[in-house]
């Protein structure tokens, strides 16, 4: 009889609870989690890749303009993903793209290019000088890939053979006017935001003084479209920053730098465009990969002979036998030439300027990558096959968030662990370039092994936690009223069964402990032995 009032308590009970959301739409029941009604792209279930998820933290602000602007920088730090090298006691030196002022202490007046600067992974407490250490035009003589912009990119390291230093692969533009707007601009995106148009590469630039300075030597990849399909229109070739990662040929996650040189490989991570591909890439830019021998990239950066950095990578085509055969660039200074073609690494949506690091303690790789306003991870165990997002995207509500930047909280930015950080720029919808508006970003991704059983696309707030798997599903409600309609059932239903507790125990005489919640005082073998 106890155990059948016990089973009536429980059911009870939970229509007490139930009756708390009386009014509320389905997506707001705490214990039955359910889709939004979104796009596929936005809710996704994880069927191939590793099985992670991952929680956001609030977002926290790494830096105001207000702020960089006292620094010395008129706009950026970072317009582009960054990179960074470790300086002892959680510090770290930040490379980026910005411009300087009249009171940039190091280079004033500087329109564009790579600056450091310096702090902590939570905030950024000072310009490092404000030096700028490469910027457009800074290319080997007479090669243009970066005649008008130079900047961004993560920061490497590399040791081999006695040489050692660091390696940036960095975002280079060539402009022109758009004759079809009156301020001869382009449109980002679906807009309404304009830059001005440009053909992309990357480039890279090498220092050997532990990141004091840093030379470009060269171009290291170049779009699959020859510049001459976009000059003088309006759609600008976008190749992202560049991210390097140091694998074997299988693309299994070797130390950096690695035990033995001659099984590495350095893979280069961008975005292209190349029509009849499958998919979303048929018209917008998706994520490819690139690679070449480790030993080779570093005696290229180290020859001070452009041609040979030009041909050090090939680009990922998916052919057999061999499928890295596609050359990188066209190995022409004009950028008259075109280069190989590459494959995407997924077509269901665009991937628009990813950057990769690799996790240590899940032994994945992780993409992060531009979306819709916000930006998605996804994840691979070998470079090349790649999951379905791992967890809702990110969003601010109106606003827009741009270069994603992966960073490491390991001790070395390019490795992360249970909780690496994803840094962006936010600016109000609309407004980019302008940074003025913008605020620099980022939020803690707290990753575990477990496979959400769905995906839910969830809108972002500056001020609030983002919980990104449907397995636990949490939300308040939505009608204040519900809370009263659950106390009053609750109530009732508490009295009714004390009731019926007590006429129980008038009726049931036994010489062993009667109590409902007293544990018995005899000894049996059934711990569960009731009278009859």
């Amino acid at each position: 009889m106890k155990r059948l009032l016990l089973a009536c308590s429980f059911m009870l009970l939970s229509f007490g609870m139930l009756a708390a959301n009386v009014g509320a739409s389905p997506v707001d029941w705490p214990m039955f989690p359910s889709i939004n009604p979104t796009t596929t792209s936005e809710a996704q279930v994880t069927t191939t890749g590793p099985a992670i998820s991952y929680l956001l933290s609030s977002p926290i602000i790494f830096a105001t303009h207000t702020e960089l602007e006292s620094y010395g920088f008129s706009f950026g730090p970072s317009d582009g993903q960054f990179g960074a090298i470790p300086t002892g006691g959680m510090s770290y030196t930040f490379y980026g793209t910005a411009g300087s002022t009249s009171s940039c202490a190091g280079t004033p007046n500087v329109k564009e290019g790579e600056f450091t600067f310096a702090g902590t992974l939570d905030h950024v407490i000072g310009s490092n000088g404000c030096t700028t250490l490469f910027g457009p035009g800074d290319g080997p003589a007479g090669w243009i890939f970066d005649a008008n912009y130079a900047g961004g990119g993560q920061v490497v390291r590399f040791a081999s053979g006695g040489r050692n230093g660091w390696l940036i692969p960095f975002h280079g533009e060539v402009w022109w006017k758009n004759p079809a707007t009156p301020d001869h601009k382009c449109i980002v995106g679906a807009g309404p935001s304009e830059v001005n148009c440009f053909y992309g590469s990357l480039g890279l630039a090498v220092s050997t003084d532990d990141g004091k300075t840093f030379k470009v030597v060269g171009q290291i990849l170049q779009p699959s479209q020859p510049m001459s399909v976009f000059t003088g229109g309006g759609k600008n070739m976008n190749v992202g920053y560049g991210s390097l990662v140091v694998a074997d040929a299988n693309g299994r996650h070797l130390d950096n730098p690695p035990a033995d040189p001659s099984s590495a490989y350095f893979y280069l991570f961008y975005t292209d465009l190349l029509p009849g591909l499958p998919g979303a890439c048929a018209t917008s830019v998706c994520m490819g990969v690139a690679r070449a021998p480790y030993a080779d990239v570093i005696a290229a950066a180290l020859s001070a002979d452009p041609h040979k950095v030009a041909e050090v990578f090939h680009k990922y085509d998916g052919g057999s036998p061999n499928p890295w055969t596609q050359p990188a660039t066209s190995d022409t200074p004009d950028l008259s030439g075109t280069a190989g073609k590459y494959a995407p690494l997924w077509t269901d949506e665009p991937g628009v300027q990813p950057e990769v690091i690799y996790d240590s303690n899940f032994d994945v790789y992780l993409a992060v990558y531009q979306y819709s306003g916000g930006f998605k991870v996804r994840a691979s165990s070998d470079l090349i096959h790649w999951s379905e997002p791992v967890g809702a995207p990110y969003y601010e509500t109106g606003r827009t968030l741009y270069y994603p930047t992966l960073m490491g909280e390991t001790g070395d930015p390019t490795i992360a662990g249970t909780a690496p950080r994803v840094y962006f720029s936010s600016f109000p919808t609309g407004s980019f370039p302008n940074y003025a508006t913008s605020v620099f970003e980022s939020v803690q991704l707290a990753l575990s092994s477990q496979t959400p059983s769905t995906m839910i696309s969830m809108s972002g707030s500056s001020v609030s936690n983002l919980e990104t798997t449907s397995t636990v599903a949490t939300s308040s409600l939505k009608y204040p009223w519900q809370v009263g309609i659950g106390l009053l059932v609750t109530a009732v239903i508490v009295v009714v069964l004390l009731g019926g507790i007590f006429a129980l125990r008038k009726r049931v005489r036994t010489p062993v402990s009667t109590s409902l919640w007293a544990p018995a005082n005899h000894t049996t073998t059934n711990s569960d032995h009731k009278p009859t």
